[in-house]
């Protein structure tokens, strides 16, 4: 899997993260986060280093201290409407992990994230319905485009929710989740 977008629902109340299949059926899980957590995906993302280490940092220095390699993670459960991952390490070692530090450590260090397909079968979406290229699919120029994702047969509402959906992924920044030396919640990181 890899991330897509990580920005705001529709309603502008919780942060979204989106993974995307990379092969296969490309299904999408759209997983809701904490604003933390979002910020520290996304700034990983993004590639920015912020002025002191993050809990992400200090796990990577133990692991390479220890002489140990991760891998890659793997999203293994969603129980009761949480989702539970692994990192998964060399000489088979594995260790339970929050979803969003597994997926912070792999975009970190470019390692494959994986699902199980229980995981994908309960919460994830068609790749059509979540769209984020924001084509009109009414678009004479895109229906005829025989690379242009297709889209399903949806009704006036569902269509209204995906382009807000769109809209709201192509507005996100790493800003709107707080400034880099400050914890989104309103107070100094650690």
């Amino acid at each position: 899997m890899t991330v897509v977008a990580v920005g705001m629902d529709p309603a502008g109340t919780q942060p979204v993260l989106l993974l995307r299949e990379v092969t296969g059926a490309r299904r999408q899980l759209p997983v809701l986060i904490g604003l933390p957590e979002a910020a520290a995906i996304e700034l990983q993302r993004q590639g920015v280093d912020p002025p002191r280490p993050q809990t992400h940092d200090l796990i990577r220095h133990v692991v390479d201290a220890f002489g140990r390699r991760l891998e890659r993670v793997r999203i293994t459960e969603l129980r009761d409407g949480i989702y539970h991952a692994e990192l998964q390490f060399d000489r088979e070692t594995r260790v339970s992990s929050r979803l969003t530090d597994a997926v912070a450590l792999a975009v970190r260090d470019g390692l494959p994230i994986e699902a199980t397909e229980d995981v994908l079968e309960a919460g994830a979406a068609p790749v059509q319905l979540l769209d984020l290229t924001g084509a009109d699919p009414d678009d004479e120029d895109v229906a005829d485009d025989p690379a242009a994702p297709a889209g399903p047969d949806l009704d006036p509402a569902e269509k209204a929710e995906v382009e807000e959906f769109r809209r709201m992924l192509d507005s996100v920044s790493p800003e709107d989740f707080g400034p880099s030396g400050e914890d989104p919640a309103g107070g100094e990181k650690d």
